[in-house]
């Protein structure tokens, strides 16, 4: 099984927590058997669709673009059986990376109207990956995913095996967090090997991922504003707290 895993965090390894899950996720589909190529977007050029069409009429099936989604990703994308759409919740859908990537698969399709299931669609030129979606919030409720759990089943439709969504992420790497932590880490760890094993991820492994993580909300919410408050007061972003210890 070839699987295309594209991470659109801006954060780096250790401090993105959604490359924290997505590494964890990767874990369980190797062991399985699965062939997993991790992209890091950040590094990648993937410029943004200008809506000319030349992909749909001049060069059917070709951007106009010569950058890395022409040469390499959009290849590779074709060619997966399974992509991983691993994002940060922004402004409660995927980040604009992420969004520039899904955007910039258009050539993949043909310009016809066909309507199937009552629903009017583009036929695509060729089968479709199967799509898993990764992603992580700051709000320790899981409802905070429901406007991207709805776009990325309009988008998908019956080819998304899986969501992973995990609240209350900014938490997990706090030392007092690390046995939660841990056990929300090796479940979706199972979950990739249920996926590569069974193409789904059992509601066990689903609830042990979306696992809370504080019980108390007010609790929660104190402890994330005195962060904040303090972050303001000494005039630093959180990287630069964590870097200089503060508490």
């Amino acid at each position: 099984m070839k699987i295309l895993a594209l991470n659109s965090s801006p954060r780096g390894d250790g401090v993105s927590k959604t490359g924290i899950l997505l590494n964890a996720l990767i874990k369980g589909m190797e062991e399985s058997g699965a062939n997993v190529e991790n992209v890091q977007l950040r590094k990648k050029s993937v410029r943004q669709c200008v809506g000319c069409y030349t992909c749909w009429t001049k060069t059917p099936g070709i951007c106009v673009h010569n950058d890395d989604m022409s040469k390499e990703l959009l290849p590779k994308w074709l060619e997966a059986d399974i992509v991983i759409y691993a994002t940060p919740l922004y402004h409660y859908t995927v980040n604009a990376r992420m969004k520039t990537f899904i955007e910039r698969t258009l050539p993949a399709w043909e310009p016809f109207m066909h309507r199937v299931d009552g629903r009017t669609h583009h036929p695509i030129r060729r089968k479709p990956p199967k799509a898993v979606v990764l992603s992580v919030a700051g709000f320790p409720e899981l409802a905070v995913f429901s406007y991207l759990s709805s776009y990325v089943n309009m988008l998908f439709g019956k080819g998304l095996l899986a969501e992973i969504y995990r609240p209350a992420s900014e938490i997990m790497t706090f030392p007092i967090f690390q046995d939660k932590t841990g056990a929300i880490l090796a479940a979706v760890t199972q979950g990739g090997r249920e996926l590569v094993e069974s193409g789904k991820i059992s509601v066990q492994t689903m609830g042990n991922i979306a696992a809370p993580i504080v019980e108390d909300f007010d609790a929660f919410a104190n402890m994330a504003n005195v962060f904040w408050k303090s972050c303001i007061d000494q005039g630093l972003t959180p990287l630069e707290f964590d870097k200089k210890n503060l508490v």
